[in-house]
């Protein structure tokens, strides 16, 4: 208050755009140096300004059902996230187990449906225990106990070449791929203190109804991919991830070539080869208008199964167009990479292409380094820096 005059407020001035610029612009400054000190800490004096930034791209991983797609993802996560920790494989347990079950159940129910007899008592005795799922259905749970004769009765069904020209026929009931696997691992998977191996859930197989995203920093790259699902119900949500993606990795599996689609059978009662609903599939793909620039990679899936299939089944029972030998692994398989290419000639697309074993992760390595080579190319064509 100044003497001999009225009271008088002092408010302080308001700083000028220029000022609170400088502000913002210093405590910009001070909050980025705090990160790089809290960095500091954590890794290398120089990390903040040695790694570069990650360039981003995006994967839609696309196919019909049951060719390899989840497959695919979990080696992404294995070989790149966690590796599957203990508590994570526990919880795939009751999946594992299903999956054995499931398939002695579907082979003793096709043994009637065949016409195909037991050629051991022990087989036809041990048969009973699988006829109907839901006793089996006790032991689907992480703390069930097992019951021992279970793995007897498995082994002896097993070993009965009446149930193994059934396993060979596997083709007409919908059988899974990887039952052999499940089935051969009884005596382990059926013990109480059975924990599963990646291998385990590698070969796991149930169906991906809905879209899963998993994001990995691999190298210099962000690879966001997303699993869309290959049952029929769940292409519906694929269009709803076509927003200009980095590219599309498409898989088809070789071992389908003496397959019906089980959807089909089920909903539309017609026959419907499951490599022919693949060609469909991927022609859509290639039509697609907002597709026209996007990189495609084709994953010519499961050729191990291939390998094993072809000795047993003929291509040309199914092909008819097909004029190689029987049993010819090479031919067979050029032969079905030869109907892919040919779409893609009509509808003037490039693609790469590549035979794979997606249950295998050292073949897995080598697929990824493939895709992510080919991603990377399109990248910097297309103007992207890596």
């Amino acid at each position: 208050m100044s003497e001999g005059g009225p009271m008088q407020q002092h408010f302080p001035s308001r700083p000028s755009l220029l000022q609170r610029a400088w502000r913002a612009l210093w405590r910009l400054v001070e909050r980025l140096s705090r990160c790089l000190a809290s960095q500091t800490l954590e890794g290398s004096p120089n990390d903040a300004f040695e790694r570069p930034s990650l360039v981003e791209a995006r994967l839609l991983v696309l196919g019909a059902s049951d060719t390899g797609k989840s497959t695919f993802m979990k080696q992404m996560r294995y070989v790149f996230g966690d590796a599957f920790p203990a508590h994570e494989r526990r919880r795939h347990l009751p999946h594992v187990r299903r999956n054995l079950l499931e398939s002695l159940h579907k082979m003793v129910l096709a043994m009637d449906v065949l016409a195909v007899a037991y050629a051991t008592p022990e087989a036809r005795v041990a048969a009973g225990r699988f006829a109907d799922m839901v006793p089996l259905e006790a032991f689907l749970h992480e703390d069930s106990p097992m019951d021992p004769s279970l793995v007897e009765e498995t082994r002896a069904m097993w070993a009965d070449q009446g149930v193994q020209e059934v396993f060979r026929r596997g083709n007409e009931y919908h059988l899974m791929t990887n039952a052999d696997h499940f089935i051969a691992s009884a005596p382990r998977i059926l013990r109480d203190d059975y924990l599963p191996s990646v291998d385990d859930i590698l070969r796991m197989r149930y169906p991906t109804h809905c879209s899963v995203t998993s994001t990995y920093d691999v190298g210099e790259m962000r690879m966001t991919m997303h699993d869309m699902g290959g049952q029929r119900g769940a292409r519906g949500e694929w269009v709803t991830h076509f927003a200009r993606p980095t590219a599309i990795l498409f898989l088809a599996s070789l071992a389908e070539f003496d397959q019906n689609v089980e959807e089909a059978d089920r909903e539309e009662k017609e026959r419907k080869n499951r490599v022919h609903e693949s060609l469909e599939i991927f022609e859509t793909l290639l039509g697609y208008p907002p597709f026209h620039n996007t990189p495609v990679i084709l994953l010519l899936n499961k050729a191990d199964v291939f390998r094993k299939k072809i000795t047993y089944h003929s291509l040309a029972d199914y092909f008819p167009q097909y004029e190689g030998p029987a049993g010819d692994e090479a031919m067979g398989r050029e032969y079905l990479s030869g109907l892919y290419e040919g779409l893609a000639v009509k509808h003037g697309r490039h693609y790469v292409s590549r035979f794979t074993e997606a249950t295998n992760t050292e073949d897995f390595k080598a697929i990824f380094s493939f895709v992510k080579t080919h991603v990377s190319r399109n990248m910097i064509s297309r103007g992207g820096l890596l």
